[in-house]
């Protein structure tokens, strides 16, 4: 059943859209009547809630000041000095990293759950899987990092303070780096974002993120 939408619902706390891009970075377009009747639905992850509560929604673009947005771009914009870090300025083990020195977002937009998926710590990554929705999928590490950075820069809280949210990617062998580790994004305090690998264990700090496949017509290019 088609939920009905209400005139008194504020979808700008969850929304990263034209203005906030153009006070922060950039501008971009609105939000879609679609997205907004999607946003009023419950919560698959949390059936008290609807879904504006618990995701960001955010438009993706992948150029940014005339470069790619790599999460190496976000880590140049913002440096060890800023309120907004990353925790690895000083340990670039991700150098080499396609998912983090290659990768940009799709120019569509992006409906991400906020926290890792409930359920999904001390799992291995073929157990976090079934944890997603059919109309879910594990999102990949730059979803992942602009979401946490959009997020707080729209709500002032930073998105799994505590936690990792394990990424769509693997790492390949580098120096610093080894083969086949799960990319993860998180620990999100006041030392900054951060951005590192997991070798697949049951792990209790280690649950899986969530992006919401989007086929709405509002949306085709």
């Amino acid at each position: 059943m088609t939920a009905t939408l209400s005139t008194e619902v504020d979808f700008r706390g969850c929304f990263f859209g034209t203005t906030d891009w153009a006070s922060y970075y950039d501008s971009l377009q609105p939000l879609a009547e679609e997205v907004k009747e999607i946003l009023q639905r419950t919560c698959p992850f949390y059936p008290k809630k609807r879904m504006f509560e618990t995701h960001l929604v955010f438009q993706g673009i992948q150029i940014l000041d005339n470069a790619p947005l790599t999460v190496a771009k976000w880590l140049e914009l913002h440096p060890p000095t800023s309120q907004l870090k990353f925790y690895f300025n000083t340990n670039p083990w991700h150098a080499g990293q396609p998912h983090t020195d290659e990768a940009t977002l799709e120019p569509r937009l992006y409906i991400m759950l906020r926290e890792i998926v409930p359920g999904s710590t001390y799992k291995k990554p073929d157990d976090q899987l079934t944890l997603l929705p059919e109309d879910y999928k594990v999102p990949t590490t730059i979803e992942e990092v602009t979401k946490s950075i959009l997020g707080f820069r729209k709500t002032s809280k930073r998105f799994n303070p505590n936690v990792w949210a394990a990424c769509k990617e693997r790492t390949i062998k580098t120096n610093t780096a080894n083969a086949g580790d799960v990319s993860c994004v998180g620990r999100f305090d006041e030392d900054g974002l951060g951005v590192s690998d997991w070798r697949g264990h049951r792990n209790d700090n280690v649950g899986v993120g969530a992006s919401r496949i989007l086929k709405l017509e509002s949306l085709r290019t």
